[in-house]
Formats: C-alpha cells, sequence, structure tokens
C-alpha cells in the first residue's frame, strides 16, 4: 500500500516528496550492485553469521512505494517515475526493470507477484499491468479510470481486487483477463485492501473508513474504526486478527475479525504508512522519518526499530521468513532480522 503525504501537516497528493538523493548519480550501476554485496557479506562476517540489519541503496532518486518478495531470493521494488527494481539474490544486488520495452507506467503504486513469473501492479493514473516473465515486460490490463489505483491484492487462485479513489475496487477472478467494478455505499477514497481467503477481506480508506466482505466482495459492510483519519493500510494474520495504521499515530487492533477495532498505545507517534502482521502476536509497523516499530505480544509491548542512519519516510513493508524489508524515500531500502 502507498500514499502520497506531506509532512508538517499531513495530507493526500499526488506529487512526488523527497526528491533529494543520498548519493552521487554519476555512479555506474555496477558500483551499487558490488556496494549491496559487499556490506551484506560484511555485516554476516562482523555479526558472527546471525542476521542483521542492513541498508541497500539502489540507484535511483526515486520514491519506493512498494517493496515484494516471493521467496528468500526474489523481490521486487518500485515506486515513482516507472521505477521498478529486482533482486534474485536476496537483495545482495537490484537491477532495473526499467526501460523502453519494460512498458510501465510513470507512477507505480503497488504490485503484487504471486509466484516469480506472474505480478500485477497499479499506478497513479488507474491503470493495471500484468507480467508473465518476472517483470521484464508488462502489458496493460485496464486504464482510462477517473480514479487513481492505490493497491492490489491476489490469491494463488489468481482471484484479486484493486482499489482507488471515489471509493472504486475492481475485481478479477481470470487472474485480470477481466476487471470488474465492486463497490460500496460511499466513495471515500481507498488505500489498501487485504484478504486472508478467497472470500474475506477488508478495505481500509479516508476518514477512517474500514469494509469487509464475506463472500468475495458481492457484498461490502461496514466496520466502526473509531477514527475520522485516512487509514493507509490494513493486514491480517487470519480470519479474527488484524491491524490498521494511518495517519498521526493511529493503529487499530481487532481480535474479532473487525466486530470491534481497539485504537492501540505506541511508543512513537507517527504517520503510519505500513502493517504487517505475521502472526497472532506478532507484528511489524513502519512510518515517518525512517520509524519501525514491531511487537512480539500482540501491541502490548513495543519495540522500536528505527535506523539510526536513515530519515527517510518509509511507505511498505514485506516480510519473508527471517526477514522484514521495508522501502521508502530516496531510494531507500532496509533489511532487519525478525
Amino acid at each position: 500500500m502507498t500514499a502520497h503525504y506531506k509532512s508538517d501537516r499531513i495530507r493526500p497528493v499526488n506529487s512526488d516528496l523527497f526528491l533529494s538523493y543520498h548519493g552521487s548519480p554519476n555512479l555506474p550501476m555496477r558500483f551499487f550492485r558490488v556496494t549491496s554485496a559487499l556490506l551484506l557479506i560484511m555485516s554476516y562476517i562482523f555479526s558472527g553469521c546471525e542476521p542483521t540489519s542492513s541498508i541497500s541503496d539502489v540507484p535511483t532518486q526515486a520514491h519506493l512505494h512498494h517493496i515484494h518478495f516471493v521467496d528468500q531470493n526474489n523481490g521486487w521494488v518500485g515506486g515513482s517515475g516507472g521505477t521498478l527494481f529486482q533482486t534474485t539474490n536476496g537483495g545482495q544486488s537490484w537491477l532495473p526493470l526499467t526501460n523502453d520495452s519494460t512498458n510501465l507506467p510513470e507512477k507505480i503504486n503497488s504490485f503484487f507477484f504471486t509466484s516469480r513469473e506472474h505480478g500485477w501492479l497499479v499506478s497513479l493514473r488507474g491503470e493495471i499491468y500484468y507480467t508473465n516473465n518476472g517483470g521484464r515486460v508488462w502489458r496493460q490490463q485496464a486504464g482510462g479510470l477517473a480514479n487513481g489505483l492505490t493497491d492490489i491484492f491476489l490469491t494463488k487462485e489468481a482471484l484479486g481486487w484493486a482499489v482507488g479513489g471515489g471509493g472504486l475496487i475492481l475485481h478479477t477472478t481470470n487472474g485480470g483477463s477481466s476487471w470488474e467494478k465492486q463497490g460500496t455505499p460511499d466513495t471515500h477514497h481507498l488505500w489498501a485492501t487485504y484478504f486472508v481467503n478467497r472470500k474475506k477481506g477488508w478495505v481500509v480508506g479516508e476518514k477512517g473508513t474500514i469494509w469487509m466482505t464475506k463472500n468475495g466482495g458481492q457484498k461490502w459492510q461496514s466496520q466502526k474504526s473509531g477514527v475520522d483519519l485516512p487509514l493507509l493500510d490494513v493486514s491480517f494474520s487470519d480470519e479474527k486478527n488484524g491491524w490498521v495504521v494511518g495517519v498521526d499515530g493511529i493503529v487499530l487492533r481487532t481480535t474479532d475479525g473487525g466486530q470491534f477495532w481497539r485504537l492501540q498505545n505506541t511508543p512513537e507517534q507517527r504517520t503510519w504508512r505500513s502493517v504487517v502482521a505475521v502472526s497472532q502476536s506478532e507484528v511489524w509497523i513502519a512510518g515517518e522519518d525512517g520509524m519501525l516499530l514491531q511487537s512480539s505480544q500482540a501491541g502490548d509491548n513495543w519495540q522500536v526499530k528505527k535506523e539510526p542512519k536513515s530519515a527517510n519516510h518509509l511507505m511498505n513493508l514485506c516480510i519473508q521468513k527471517r526477514w522484514i524489508w521495508a522501502c521508502g524515500a530516496n531510494g531507500t531500502i532496509h533489511r532487519l532480522p525478525r
């Protein structure tokens, strides 16, 4: 899930932010690949081969809105300016997938891969693209939508949902060969969606909006969040236990599938852009100023995982076995042990 928010007074915008870059744009790409690999190797040597955190540099000035891994080696990160990078070695190096033949939209908001080959992405201009070769070439499946698309989610059976402006929900039952509109009774902008199976899922958005479906989106039911501010991401570990995060430090938790949402206390108050519910007890949250929070006690206690060398806003999280990945402004990619 990706949201464009200014710092100071938080509000949605349609332009890219933080266009400074912590590195020389004139350095060759080989430098970044070699440097990233050396950093990872050295981190293992000096930590006794135990997992350790690291910061990866990629040769881009772009905001990295989304990061996704399908296994411990294969992952993608992308964002503004049609930026898309791929790793096949667990983040030791990141190779660009952007060129004239790739056919990528200008502003990538989110993407989802179900395997090393098959992936879908959505853009700020309301487009959906599909690849069957790991991102080397993309073809458009849907476009011309008046409202931008902000998030996309697919199941292993290639059932999918995409959400965006004006309460828009799109659904596919055939891997994107066709997309049909589903809808909720309101028109609040939707920022994120998450499904625990082919039937049960949630969408969240502006004005504290939370909608839930039990039948794959044929009908959506409103859930009371208790807040009136934008909710930016949602994640569930199972049908009962879930989390929602948003602006002004909002962290919500449910243990009954969303019938009741409880506001959680956290040691830091930031705009939180991404959440990953790993299990009933373990949850990770990322947001402004490079801030990461982790709880292994279902939010009763939190650990601050902020990287001291980075104040860049973090926009998305992804978990892959023993690692948690985070991406954000200025080409930022963090990797931390769970």
